[in-house]
């Protein structure tokens, strides 16, 4: 029985595989995760292996034994201007099936795309973008687009700390007015992580939050929308939060979602270092630092902070999906029969 596969994108082209089965185990190259035509590469005993792939911009492998097969890809896109662009496909939801891949995808801003980038965009055929970026953000930074493209929803959470950068017109302006208290005058500075914690509670109870991420399970709901990407900035609060909504439904475990959640952490780990060396050059305050860390850090307790207020709300988590944002269990099973295999 094949299981625990991870297949990682190295540099130029490179691909490398790890698996778990007893058996031996046939490795064939797919062009889409839905194509019956494969081309073998390889029959081997061991648990890993590596390709150089040059056909396609982005491929899958499809994993036999004697048990079963798997159809895996990278999860995180090998772009050239996004860090943080990756796909939902892979996990394990309802019933023991996977989320397919290719139809859900999460990012940060897609200002800084390269062409290549617009090629792999392309060759997976990526519709639809929902933008939880505010109109000063977006007009700021607009997203690059590509031929396949179809139309970007813009759907913009109440989420005033999330959007703090956008308010500021540069790093020194940021500082300055955190500095001379303009924003979040009654907020402790410091790295406990409130703010955020605070962010993610407004996620579940504000009133126009949840009529925002009731439209963004509308748009996943149609068939004709996907393949489809959601972003903010940084892909982590706001993004995270309508991300968190759909594993939920498609039945992916809490400890599986909020590992999803954590990859931000790990991806953006050289970005916020340069981010932070440049407050550390507006101010000496520790304190105001701290905070600014605390906004730019992924924790696992941001994302666990919605879940909690759900259940504060409406007694569980389901409790509040049904009457909160009028998830039906029609919405459900279209859910699951659209993007679990």
């Amino acid at each position: 029985m094949i299981s625990q596969v991870e297949v990682k994108y190295l540099n130029q082209n490179n691909y490398s595989l790890k698996w778990k089965s007893a058996k031996s185990v046939t490795i064939y190259l797919l062009p889409r995760p839905d194509e019956e035509v494969s081309e073998f590469l390889t029959e081997t005993k061991a648990n890993h292996a590596e390709f150089k792939i040059t056909k396609y911009y982005r491929p899958y492998f499809l994993l036999k034994d004697e048990d079963n097969q798997i159809i895996y890809t990278n999860r995180v896109l090998p772009l050239q201007g996004s860090n943080n662009f990756r796909d939902l496909g892979g996990y394990i939801g309802a019933n023991g099936k996977r989320i397919k891949w290719g139809k859900l995808f999460r990012s940060d801003h897609l200002h800084r795309l390269t062409e290549h980038d617009k090629k792999v965009l392309d060759d997976i055929g990526i519709k639809t973008v929902i933008d939880y970026r505010s109109e000063d953000e977006y007009q700021s930074q607009p997203n690059q687009t590509w031929s396949t493209l179809q139309q970007t929803v813009h759907l913009v959470p109440e989420a005033q700390r999330a959007v703090l950068a956008a308010k500021a017109g540069s790093t020194k302006e940021k500082v300055r007015q955190l500095v001379q208290r303009e924003v979040d005058k009654n907020v402790k500075f410091d790295n406990s992580g409130k703010t955020m914690i605070d962010q993610g509670k407004d996620f579940v109870r504000l009133d126009e939050n949840k009529k925002i991420y009731r439209k963004m399970l509308t748009v996943v709901l149609d068939q004709k929308n996907i393949p489809l990407d959601q972003h903010c900035r940084g892909g982590k609060d706001r993004t995270g939060y309508g991300v968190a909504l759909i594993l939920y439904l498609l039945g992916v475990n809490m400890d599986t979602i909020l590992e999803d959640y954590m990859l931000t952490k790990t991806l953006r780990i050289q970005r916020n270092k340069r981010r932070m060396a440049q407050y550390a050059n507006e101010t000496s305050d520790q304190n105001v630092l701290d905070y600014l860390f605390s906004m730019l850090d992924t924790r696992s307790e941001y994302l666990e902070a919605s879940f909690a207020e759900m259940v504060n709300i409406s007694g569980s988590i389901d409790s509040y999906l049904k009457n909160e944002l009028k998830i039906s269990k029609n919405d459900i099973d279209k859910l699951r029969k659209m993007y679990l295999e």
